[in-house]
């Protein structure tokens, strides 16, 4: 969060400081303030397209990078607990799992209870590992 604050803050600065050079360069005594102002304004925004294309491809690289896992075999475990048992796979944290969800951590807990329970271990890492060398996640 406190990066994009500043990613965008700094994106205003920059533009600020371009309308300010745009005051008092050569190029504004020839032409309307306001249409070379609307010019800043579409480079700004090309830029920010550009930034966010980049950012789409690195988190799109990033997840191209991690092995799929998807449920194979489903066993006695609910629909929600299989989904818990994918992310927790994969390496979120109860909170990430919880937003990614729209559930509670607290009902996160309660999933991971049930699945230690059902795969007879004691932690995630080794609730991840049972379920890969079940045969559950693939």
């Amino acid at each position: 969060m406190r990066s994009t604050i500043l990613r965008y803050g700094g994106l205003l600065a920059l533009f600020l400081v371009m309308v300010e050079t745009a005051k008092r360069s050569y190029v504004t005594r020839l032409t309307d303030l306001d249409a070379y102002i609307g010019l800043v304004a579409l480079l700004s925004l090309g830029l920010g397209i550009f930034i966010a294309y980049r950012f789409q491809q690195q988190t799109k690289n990033t997840v191209e990078s991690q092995p799929e896992l998807q449920i194979v075999n489903r066993g006695d475990f609910s629909d929600r607990e299989l989904d818990v048992l994918l992310f927790m796979c994969h390496g979120y944290t109860n909170a990430e799992i919880a937003d990614q969800l729209n559930i509670t951590q607290n009902t996160v807990k309660t999933h991971l209870k049930n699945i230690n329970a059902k795969l007879g271990v004691s932690n995630r890492t080794q609730a991840a590992a049972e379920a890969k060398l079940l045969k559950i996640v693939a």
